[in-house]
């Protein structure tokens, strides 16, 4: 008769996996790629809804027949159109 086999006294048969070789997932402060590129995100959300406003301000006067056009207007918009385009040009970096 042959002896039995002894099995794994710890009755796990999955190898421990040393410290140093495990994954780990770090919390805490965000890259600064990440962040950057969150702030950038930001801006250009702000610029394009600052864009969208005057675009709509504009609409509405045009739609008006009885409204004026504000002298600003135009220079408001070009503002806005060149915020934005700075804004996006940031997403690129």
């Amino acid at each position: 008769m042959r002896p039995r086999r002894r099995g794994a006294t710890s009755g796990s048969r999955l190898r421990a996996v040393p410290a140093r070789s495990r994954v780990t997932v770090r919390r805490g402060q965000p890259a600064p790629r990440l962040a950057t590129l969150a702030a950038a995100l930001r801006q250009s959300r702000d610029a394009i809804g600052r864009l969208e406003g005057e675009l709509d301000a504009l609409l509405a006067t045009l739609r008006d027949p009885a409204a004026l056009a504000d002298a600003a207007a135009a220079d408001r918009l070009r503002f806005a159109v060149r915020a934005a385009g700075v804004a996006l040009a940031g997403l690129k970096t």
